[in-house]
């Protein structure tokens, strides 16, 4: 297949803009809360997807040690956005959830995601919107065959 060198150029752009603006609403999500990090962000919303998680699932999401992880929710804990505690199961395993303050950035975040999507998918015909998530779906699948 060939690929034009416009097209190559057009693309690289485009994911640009589309990560720098993301990478905004991030920044404008973690300013609304005024004391987290984005990596504290991130945390706080992966543990919000799951309502409930172990230290490690959360080391292994972001592909981070368990060390580093541990500080990052410290801090988040002293902050009152997550909670830790230990498994009934296995008191070993130490689980985190979202504390009211955590629970209320991940509302937050979601309301932003909520007007994102609808905003982008307005632009777009049933069928361009289709395809568009068609075409976002298979970009991770492409780079990862690519590695």
């Amino acid at each position: 297949m060939v690929i034009k060198e416009e097209n190559k150029n057009r693309l690289s752009f485009a994911l640009m803009n589309l990560m720098h603006g993301m990478k905004k609403g991030m920044e404008e999500c973690c300013g609304e809360c005024g004391d987290i990090s984005e990596k504290e962000f991130i945390i706080i919303n992966l543990v919000g997807q799951s309502k409930h998680l172990k230290m490690t699932e959360i080391a292994e999401n972001l592909s981070a040690p368990v060390s580093t992880i541990t500080s990052l929710v410290d801090k988040l804990v002293e902050k009152n956005y997550l909670t830790r505690y230990h498994s009934n199961e296995d008191r070993r395993v130490v689980l985190v959830t979202l504390a009211l303050k955590g629970t209320d950035s991940f509302d937050n975040f979601n309301a932003h995601k909520e007007d994102a999507t609808t905003t982008i998918l307005s632009g777009f015909s049933a069928q361009e919107q289709k395809n568009l998530i068609e075409y976002l779906e298979r970009i991770p699948i492409l780079l990862e065959k690519n590695k």
